[in-house]
């Protein structure tokens, strides 16, 4: 069994990534799926490997950080990508292909600020919606949970008062 912590969009929201500290450190990952991945960066030696980052449309200058991932754990294939060269805020049928085409079970990606999952032709689809802000008003994160194949995501609703 993998825990993984998997938030997106943080746009300098570094109060909140440190209000979640306890239960990413207690995950096995931890990955932000872009727009200021670079907020990671004062937690890096914490979180040490298990941070996992991928560039998004805001990560300016973030050359280093890779656009796209797989991650493979527990069997299971993930695909990590911040979602905007795939068009996500008009459909998941481009990032649906994509995660295909590298033999992934689930995408993982951001760009909308909205929490969702779903499902595209098999591939479960998971955004863990935004800690900075979003058009539902809810600011969240999804804990992920890796057991004998599947995939068991759970969004979480961030109290931001």
């Amino acid at each position: 069994m993998k825990k993984l912590f998997v938030l997106s969009d943080t746009h300098r929201r570094t109060d909140q990534i440190k209000n979640l500290l306890l239960p990413m450190t207690e995950s096995d990952y931890v990955i932000h799926l872009g727009d200021y991945a670079s907020d990671m960066e004062p937690f890096a030696d914490l979180l040490g490997d298990k941070l996992i980052r991928v560039r998004g449309n805001g990560d300016f200058g973030c050359r280093d950080i890779p656009e796209d991932r797989v991650l493979e754990t527990e069997g299971v294939r993930l695909f990590l990508t911040h979602g905007h060269h795939y068009r996500v805020k008009s459909t998941l049928v481009n990032l649906g292909i994509e995660a295909m085409s590298k033999d992934c079970a689930a995408a993982l990606y951001g760009h909308t600020h909205l929490a969702d999952v779903t499902e595209f032709d098999g591939v479960k689809m998971i955004n863990p919606g935004s800690l900075s802000g979003s058009p539902s008003g809810t600011l969240s994160y999804c804990y992920l949970i890796l057991y004998g194949g599947k995939i068991l995501p759970k969004i979480v609703e961030v109290d931001y008062r």
